[in-house]
């Protein structure tokens, strides 16, 4: 097998194991697959460039999204519950290196089942990984969702 094969692969495997993580609510090791200085960002439009001087949806590092995911795991967590059904559909994986990096694209289907509602959020992925030991870091995960922009219902499990 060759090398961008297999990298393509890895990838694939490591996109589809986070959004099984967040599916069955793993928030804690969703987290661990952060590097230390990574970030989760939602953009408020896809044409945002810089995440610092404009709003956005969720704009986190490491530890705040260790605060959110001990928020979640919290029994008195009011705003999660009933506890939401989801499912993330990724699809369209691309690979590409950038250095010693490896910046994946993939498109993303988040269907969110609660209180006898479903909604769902769609967008572009860019994740920003770096290579470790044993797979796969995240630097980055941008997620630019179609959306963005317009008014949706409050996100309480990260897309």
């Amino acid at each position: 097998m060759n090398a961008e094969v297999l990298l393509q692969n890895n990838v694939q495997a490591f996109l589809i194991h986070e959004a099984d993580l967040l599916d069955r609510g793993l928030f804690g090791e969703w987290v661990d697959l952060f590097d230390e200085d990574g970030i989760y960002w939602v953009p408020s439009s896809p044409s945002q460039e810089d995440m610092r001087g404009h709003v956005s949806i969720i704009l986190e590092d490491k530890e705040l999204l260790k605060l959110r995911a001990t928020r979640l795991a919290h029994p008195n967590a009011h705003a999660f519950a009933p506890r939401p059904s989801t499912v993330h559909l990724v699809a369209n994986i691309s690979t590409t290196l950038e250095g010693e990096d490896v910046i994946a694209t993939s498109n993303l289907i988040m269907t969110v089942f609660r209180n006898d509602k479903e909604n769902q959020l769609s967008g572009r992925v860019t994740h920003k990984l770096r290579r470790v030991l044993n797979g796969f870091r995240i630097q980055l995960k941008r997620v630019d969702l179609i959306q963005a922009g317009g008014a949706f219902s409050a996100i309480t499990v990260p897309p």
